[in-house]
């Protein structure tokens, strides 16, 4: 009898030890050694010159993370394909990535139609997926709120309200506006709308041009016609270049404004003297700052990794990643999505040293900082 008692017991000690490695991963993307994490974004396609900023800026942080001994003793590794930036192909990248890799969350997805489009069926998983800080900051991601969705950037609503409200204050009147035909342009052009009535204004003059500037000249020709004193430009990647460049070749000494997707060195790069003068809004503080203990982090960072990106889309994207990772960490050992995203609801106010962070139950919008810099020569950004 008591041989059975203890083969009895062996057997359940058995049975616990291999339930155990069941338990722990039984949340998609945890396991007892690692947390997964994926990115979709266009790696090719119209703002693939964007990509090295955003995924080398994440990565470095992760990467020192994991040197450091992990989060709560798990290493983080990442999945990141390429969606060329077509919103049909982000659906099929990220249902691989939730489907196949079994990702815990999301994180820095870029394109607004692309995170758009993907919300419902993320919001439909069980548990649903997190999805962390994307890079748009369009309404329609916004409102109406989703538990599962937070962001860190401020919205383009606010982008273009400080816009609005520098020209206004320096006296401008005739305010064009070049939008991207796409879910961000639309997003934009309601933005700027909204901050003009609210100084009795309204665009003087407005163009669309698409994603790939394959109608770059039909828009130039159309706001140039109309004489405009400045040009706000909602848009991204390939024709915001092509546009400057090629209205400076009809009129030279037009302002251009544009928003924070362009704020990378190889928008720079390829602007090149075309660049000087323009303004960009920030959504983080200036990347170069001496006096900021977060970008010096940033920078030492990045060169450690034997990254020499600097950007502010990619401080940004290094924001993103930091916040991400503290919010894993204060989910605990045991971790699961509800508690990731308990967590990060619980970070009220998160200092990183000289940028703050905050989210609540009530909101998921970590903040609304935005300031405006401007190209100087030598392809340089400066305050």
């Amino acid at each position: 009898m008591k041989k059975y008692s203890r083969f009895l017991s062996c057997l359940f000690s058995l049975a616990m030890g291999l339930a155990a490695p069941a338990a722990l991963s039984a949340e998609a993307g945890v396991t007892d050694k690692e947390i997964v994490l994926g990115q979709s974004l266009g790696l090719t396609g119209p703002l693939a010159e964007l990509a090295p900023d955003i995924t080398h800026a994440a990565q470095a942080y992760f990467d020192a993370v994991n040197a450091g001994g992990g989060v709560n003793g798990r290493r983080i590794r990442t999945v990141v394909l390429d969606d060329g930036y077509q919103p049909a192909n982000t659906l099929k990248t990220v249902r691989q990535l939730v489907e196949d890799e079994q990702v815990f969350a999301l994180y820095s997805m870029t394109g607004t139609a692309n995170v758009a489009g993907v919300l419902p069926m993320l919001a439909g998983e069980k548990p649903p997926v997190p999805v962390f800080a994307p890079f748009t900051g369009a309404d329609v991601v916004r409102y109406p709120a989703m538990n599962n969705v937070f962001h860190i950037r401020a919205s383009y609503a606010d982008e273009l309200e400080k816009l609005v409200q520098h020209l206004t204050t320096i006296g401008v009147q005739r305010i064009g506006v070049l939008w991207i035909n796409n879910g961000m342009g639309q997003d934009g052009m309601a933005g700027i709308e909204k901050a003009m009535r609210k100084r009795a204004m309204k665009p003087y003059a407005t163009a669309s041009i698409q994603p790939d500037g394959s109608d770059t000249e039909k828009a130039v020709a159309e706001l140039h016609d109309k004489r405009p004193e400045v040009i706000v430009m909602i848009t991204t990647g390939v024709p915001t270049v092509s546009f400057i460049k090629s209205y400076n070749k009809l009129r030279k000494g037009m302002r251009f404004y544009t928003l924070s997707v362009m704020g990378t060195q190889a928008t720079l790069r390829a602007l090149g003297p075309d660049g000087v003068g323009v303004v960009v809004t920030s959504v983080v503080p200036f990347p170069w700052s001496q006096s900021s203990v977060l970008a010096r982090e940033y920078r030492a960072s990045m060169q450690k990794a034997g990254y020499d990106n600097l950007s502010f889309l990619g401080f940004e994207s290094y924001i993103n990643a930091k916040v991400l990772v503290e919010g894993l960490r204060r989910a605990g050992r045991d971790l699961t999505r509800a508690k990731f995203i308990s967590a990060l609801e619980g970070m009220r106010q998160l200092n990183l040293g000289g940028f703050e962070v905050g989210f609540s139950r009530e909101s998921h919008q970590g903040s609304r900082f935005v300031e405006l810099t401007i190209i100087g020569p030598g392809e340089k950004f400066a305050k």
